[in-house]
């Protein structure tokens, strides 16, 4: 019972986290399109790669399908195919809370 609890509880920071990795990736995007600068891939693909293994530890598997895809569009460097994967993983998790 009381690792239910411990379990539920982490469930619900990692979906408080994943909320503020959204904004990231948003922003990171954003700034690229409309800043003029470089995409940083890189953190793109860390805040990809953390939402992924997180994700599938808790059991939110669309999440993780999506973020594994956000990874592998890195190599693509496609901002806007980056941009529809990061919408996708938004809309997931306002579905899971």
């Amino acid at each position: 019972m009381k690792k239910d609890k411990a379990f539920e509880s982490l469930k619900k920071s990692f979906a408080a986290d994943l909320e503020g990795k959204v904004k990231t990736l948003q922003l990171t995007i954003a700034d690229s399109n409309f800043g003029g600068k470089k995409c940083d891939w890189e953190t793109i693909f860390r805040i990809a790669h953390q939402i992924r293994g997180t994700a599938r530890s808790f059991g939110f598997s669309e999440i993780s399908m999506a973020a594994g895809e956000l990874e592998q569009s890195v190599a693509k460097k496609s901002l806007e195919h980056t941009a529809r994967l990061v919408r996708r993983i938004s809309d997931l998790s306002r579905i899971m809370s």
